[in-house]
């Protein structure tokens, strides 16, 4: 899959970047994305905690959250959903996320 990360090109061009795309597009990244989605919540709620766990606090600075933000955006597209909101208040705990998008099929 091609990603144009455009303004988060620094982002995404780092180490945390590219460790973050490929676990956002491994199965498990994928399948927790579209769990969520499927049950109304933002996609950015099933991996939060898990990017926590593996990539450390580095992962809560703003631009790197909007950074996947944008690179999970790019992903939900590409497996058929669509964007359907912004700013949705996320409803499980998770370190990383308070708001983010929901998609739908």
């Amino acid at each position: 899959m091609k990603y144009n990360p455009q303004s988060f090109k620094d982002i995404y061009e780092s180490p945390l970047g590219q460790k973050i795309w490929n676990y956002l597009n491994s199965k498990e990244g994928k399948d927790r994305m579209i769990l969520t989605t499927e049950l109304g919540h933002p996609a950015a709620e099933g991996i939060g905690d898990k990017l926590l766990e593996q990539f450390g606090d580095d992962v809560k600075q703003d631009r790197v959250k909007q950074a996947t933000g944008h690179m999970i955006r790019h992903i939900m597209e590409d497996l058929g959903f669509h964007h359907a909101q912004k700013s949705v208040k996320c409803r499980m705990k998770t370190e990383v996320f308070t708001y983010a998008s929901r998609y739908k099929k």
